[in-house]
């Protein structure tokens, strides 16, 4: 324990609602399939393993490493990695655990916003086991150099204090090629951060801009630390009256960094930490529990919700109706525990009140059903699942979420046949889809659902 570092001011400024937490890869660590790891050497040992690369490992910056061994090779290029990484990450099996630190660290109820510098949504999940029984309440705000319109509008909506908000930063890797894998891909994100190309919602930017930054287990090259550290800094670093406290593992690349804030932000207070990311969690943890001894009685409060219902969700037209029983059927036979509205809802249910809370929250896995029929269609709820089933798969990582099913008996294998609904939904050319001619299972949709179900009762007796 550091009794040196400055505990009173800093949960002081956490109660008045004044400190961002900026959360990197060294809190990113569990126990998994016997051994403590983080979830970024995971992934680039398996990377490695997959390209046949021979890689001179840095701490921390395993990915990059990867990525540098990997454009070594001659002609080699960059496109396919994104995909890849976002492979693997889904294929893990089973997902990468939400680190315990991470929980603790969503349970101090006074952060409302946190900013992620790492590709995947445990930090989102800690919060929603932490805070609101696992369900999915967390806002994720994922900053992209390539955001659409769409989702620059949709993040505007966003309001503080109506739920904690998780701003990834460097982008996550449910995004194709819109997340940060390497030092370029994180310096390109800082520029148009700062430059304004891409801009985040004001608001905020604004919020960020005034905080003082907790930074704990960061560990960004010292170049790059100072670009991220003045975006963040609404004055010059040397006129700014904030505070910084940074725990991390004392490694020799983050001194610099502290060297630079000290030197230069002479207006500043920075706190250092000295040990690792995951006892200053533990540390600041305990304390804050010992001034908030009712906030360590409570049991995390569940929203209400309708019972729940089953883990599979078929999501279908009428026009399929009779395919979509016949696979009921036979995904029930397997030993799923399936529902689609015409067999769960009752008279005088609504839609968005029955139905979207399930695959927003509840649904462990979202089949849509793909025919002629269907592609023929130009409006319906359906979609609107579809979308809905697309925005959460985005925050999931290691699993898989939607199997689209195709029931066209004559169906070969190429989405292009559906193009109209392929154009709709873009990322459905990015997931396996499993073929019932007539809403009978072939054998390769059979096992793929055996697996899932299988996944489904692991899980459930963990």
């Amino acid at each position: 324990m550091d009794d040196s570092f400055p505990w009173d001011d800093l949960l002081d400024y956490i109660e008045e609602g004044k400190v961002a937490p900026v959360i990197g890869h060294e809190l990113i660590e569990a126990d998994y399939q016997g051994r403590r790891v983080s979830l970024q050497r995971l992934i680039a040992e398996r990377l490695a393993d997959r390209e046949k690369l021979t890689v001179e490992w840095s701490r921390y910056f395993e990915l990059n490493d990867v990525v540098c061994a990997y454009l070594a090779k001659p002609q080699a290029k960059l496109v396919g990695l994104y995909d890849r990484i976002g492979g693997l990450l889904r294929a893990l099996t089973p997902p990468f655990p939400v680190p315990d630190a991470l929980r603790r660290l969503a349970e101090i109820g006074s952060f409302d916003i946190f900013v992620s510098m790492t590709f995947d949504s445990l930090l989102a999940r800690a919060i929603d086991q932490a805070r609101f029984g696992g369900n999915e309440v967390t806002r994720e705000i994922e900053f992209s150099i390539n955001q659409s319109t769409a989702a620059q509008t949709e993040a505007q909506k966003v309001k503080l204090g109506e739920a904690p908000i998780v701003f990834n930063l460097l982008g996550r890797a449910s995004s194709k090629f819109d997340f940060a894998i390497h030092d370029e891909d994180a310096l390109e994100f800082i520029h148009r951060l700062v430059s304004g190309d891409v801009a985040p919602p004001e608001w905020l930017l604004s919020e960020l801009r005034s905080r003082h930054l907790l930074l704990i287990g960061v560990h960004v090259p010292e170049w790059l630390g100072r670009f991220m550290l003045r975006a963040a800094t609404r004055d010059r670093m040397r006129l700014a009256q904030r505070a910084y406290f940074i725990a991390r593992e004392n490694i020799p690349s983050g001194a610099a960094l502290t060297q630079f804030l000290a030197r230069f932000g002479r207006e500043a207070s920075v706190a250092v930490y000295e040990g690792s990311a995951e006892s200053f969690v533990a540390e600041l943890h305990t304390r804050w529990q010992a001034r908030h001894p009712e906030a360590a009685a409570a049991a995390p409060e569940l929203r209400a919700t309708d019972a729940r219902r089953g883990a599979i969700f078929i999501s279908y037209g009428r026009e399929n109706l009779a395919a979509v029983e016949r696979l009921h059927r036979a995904i029930e036979a397997l030993g799923g525990d399936a529902w689609f509205d015409r067999t769960d809802l009752s008279a005088g249910d609504e839609w968005e009140k029955k139905i979207l809370p399930q695959i927003q929250r509840d649904v462990r896995l979202f089949v849509p059903v793909i025919s002629d029929r269907t592609a023929r269609r130009h409006e319906g709820y359906v979609f609107r699942e579809w979308r809905e089933a697309l925005e959460r798969s985005r925050k999931i990582v290691g699993r898989r979420f939607i199997v689209p099913i195709v029931v066209d008996a004559d169906f070969s294998g190429d989405l292009r046949r559906y193009d109209t609904l392929v154009d709709e939904f873009p990322a459905l050319r990015e997931l396996h889809v499993g073929r019932a001619p007539g809403g009978e299972p072939d054998d390769a949709l059979r096992q793929t659902l055996v697996a899932e179900i299988r996944a489904m009762r692991r899980e459930e007796a963990q």
